[in-house]
């Protein structure tokens, strides 16, 4: 019997995570991905492959809906006797991919029976099909040459990159006259169109409602199995404002906690507020049990635009149900939630998406010249990824996807800076072994990525922007001293009213990393004003044009003018700044430059503070 390395591929990954406007839209297309790679990997493995990506010591790990991840990469060792066996195998596991996204597909429409005239049939049949691409790609393991295996993993994965740089793309229509293509298209993915029959204000309010439609929103077949889809797992997803107002909830009275948790129960009955039951702990308890729901209409902003959207239903359609709606909204926030944000401020309306990316994979991979080999280098990635999900709820945050070396996930903004520093210290720990067997010279890191957005920012622009704060961690604009690449720490700051802001710490760059901890704890014990980083950058912006050609003559004015700036300015206490702080903040300006201290002081503040009163108006 022949053994081949054979390498699969499941996507397309844009349409199934990037395109996302809300939480449940991210939540849902990388839980869907996922699923549809385990299902795929699972029929592998009842056929008798050998699993390299993912790792699995135990089959049940595969089974629907459980909390493993996998990534949309897979790579196995299938023995046959024949390629033409090997074909018959890879396109069972096609089928059972193809199997297990139609049933989600059928679980989501089903849950627009109430509602069939508001919904294309024909489009949404014909759309369901369409969408998922698995490529495959195969090469035979020489077993009688050392290197056999190691070859095969380049041929197949020099194959699998010429497949789908030259896959077949169907056209999107061939009848210039077709009707169904004349249609509004999807506002997650524009390559499709809405399945969406009628325009949003004639839609019924219970269609609105379940689809979490926002105004002139339209859905495609996918979009609609996004925001319906995984009915039996759906309360696992917690939305990002959860996460966001996580602190704000824990500096709440246990008096002010009854009084919430009873007005949003009302809501949740009339079908404007959702539950919270997952990211459960080993106690069988999710951390976000002492207010369960989804923390959306903690926000005044949110529950004014609620009961606008509810008003203008009630015109149209004059739903009793939708006046005891309007009334709970206008009582949660007039009665049980104004004392409360006059005593400690409101929620702030910022939160973090963390992305990280293992560094230097690929070398390690390319020492593996066996099966075994292989095995353990990806038995110590399943281990990490099994770990993700606890490591984040120590910090009051839930991990969405986990498979390998990427990481995806919420964290509160007060919490994110230690919990990316506790992940990437677990990473580096459990790949130390399996790279020191296999004679690596650097051992694999993680590089972290943390976007810190406002929560009505679309969630695909949320996702991009961690994107960009991973691959500035990675480093591969610095062209100077590539030491300085990869394994590094990114935090992007975009905030609404003002310009996106980005500082980089590599995490063996102690001395910077000890610094800017105690940024935040200046802030957090108020020991500087905090206006005193825009006041830096002032005195940057100011001296920029003085002595330009005598650099040192520039550094000893600005480092004059920040002095004498900080000696003048007072806390909100109307005390003095410490010597000792002045002292440490002249010279972490004379090493980095005004600007980039502005930079990290405003970074900094952001993440110490708790609500949004600490941060000020946005």
């Amino acid at each position: 019997m022949n053994q081949y390395l054979v390498v699969l591929s499941i996507g397309p990954v844009q349409s199934m995570i990037a395109a996302a406007r809300r939480s449940r839209d991210l939540w849902s297309g990388s839980w869907l991905l996922s699923e549809l790679a385990k299902s795929c990997a699972k029929s592998l493995n009842e056929q008798g492959a050998n699993l390299i990506f993912p790792y699995v010591d135990n089959a049940s790990l595969l089974q629907m809906n459980s909390d493993f991840s996998v990534g949309n990469k897979l790579q196995v060792v299938i023995g046959a006797n024949n390629t033409d066996e090997l074909i018959r195998i890879i396109n069972q596991a096609k089928k059972a991919t193809q199997a297990r996204f139609l049933y989600e597909a059928d679980a989501a429409i089903k849950q627009l029976d109430h509602a069939k005239d508001d919904i294309r049939q024909e489009v949404w049949d014909t759309q369901k099909t369409n969408y998922l691409e698995i490529q495959a790609a195969w090469a035979k393991i020489d077993t009688s040459d050392h290197d056999g295996y190691k070859q095969a993993i380049q041929k197949a994965s020099g194959a699998l990159a010429a497949r789908k740089a030259t896959r077949d793309f169907v056209p999107a229509a061939t009848d210039p006259y077709d009707m169904t293509r004349m249609l509004p298209k999807s506002s997650l993915d524009g390559a499709y169109e809405t399945i969406l029959n009628k325009p949003h204000n004639k839609l019924k309010t219970k269609t609105r409602t379940k689809l979490s439609l926002s105004d002139s929103e339209q859905l495609d077949c996918l979009g609609t199995i996004k925001r319906l889809g995984f009915a039996d797992t759906v309360e696992q997803f917690t939305p990002f404002t959860r996460v966001t107002a996580h602190a704000w909830i824990d500096r709440l009275t246990d008096d002010e906690l009854r009084d919430i948790n009873t007005a949003y129960a009302k809501l949740v009955k009339h079908g404007v507020a959702t539950n919270v039951k997952g990211n459960k702990g080993d106690d069988n308890q999710s951390i976000y049990h002492k207010l369960p729901f989804d923390a959306q209409m903690l926000y005044p902003s949110r529950i004014d635009a609620e009961i606008l959207q509810i008003e203008r239903a009630i015109d149209i359609e004059g739903d009793p149900d939708l006046l005891q709606a309007r009334e709970a909204l206008k009582d949660l926030r007039d009665s049980t939630l104004k004392n409360v944000w006059q005593r400690i401020g409101q929620p702030y309306s910022y939160g973090v998406m963390l992305l990280a990316d293992g560094d230097r994979m690929g070398e390690l991979l390319d020492k593996a010249t066996s099966l075994d080999e292989h095995q353990k280098i990806t038995k110590a990635l399943s281990d990490f990824a099994e770990s993700v999900a606890d490591t984040m709820r120590i910090y009051n945050g839930h991990c969405i996807y986990a498979g390998g070396d990427d990481v995806l996930g919420f964290v509160p903004l007060d919490q994110a800076y230690d919990c990316s520093k506790r992940l990437s210290d677990d990473f580096n720990n459990r790949l130390l072994d399996v790279s020191a067997s296999l004679g690596v010279d650097k051992s694999p890191t993680l590089s972290v990525g943390l976007a810190v957005c406002h929560i009505m920012t679309p969630m695909s622009v949320i996702r991009d922007l961690a994107n960009q704060a991973e691959k500035y961690a990675k480093g591969d604009h610095i062209k100077d001293d590539i030491s300085k690449r990869r394994n590094a720490l990114s935090l992007l700051l975009s905030v609404r009213s003002g310009t996106d802001i980005q500082v980089r710490y590599q995490w063996d760059d102690r001395p910077s990393l000890e610094t800017f901890q105690q940024w935040i704890k200046m802030y957090v014990d108020k020991a500087i004003p905090s206006r005193v980083a825009y006041d830096i950058r002032d005195i940057h912006l100011r001296t920029d044009l003085i002595a330009r050609h005598e650099p040192e003559l520039r550094k000893g004015i600005r480092s004059a003018e920040l002095k004498r700036m900080l000696e003048q300015a007072r806390t909100a206490t109307g005390e003095k700044i410490a010597t000792e702080t002045i002292e440490q903040l002249q010279e972490r300006g004379t090493a980095i430059g005004l600007d980039k201290l502005a930079d990290e002081l405003i970074v900094a503040r952001w993440f110490a503070a708790k609500t949004q009163q600490e941060l000020g108006k946005e």
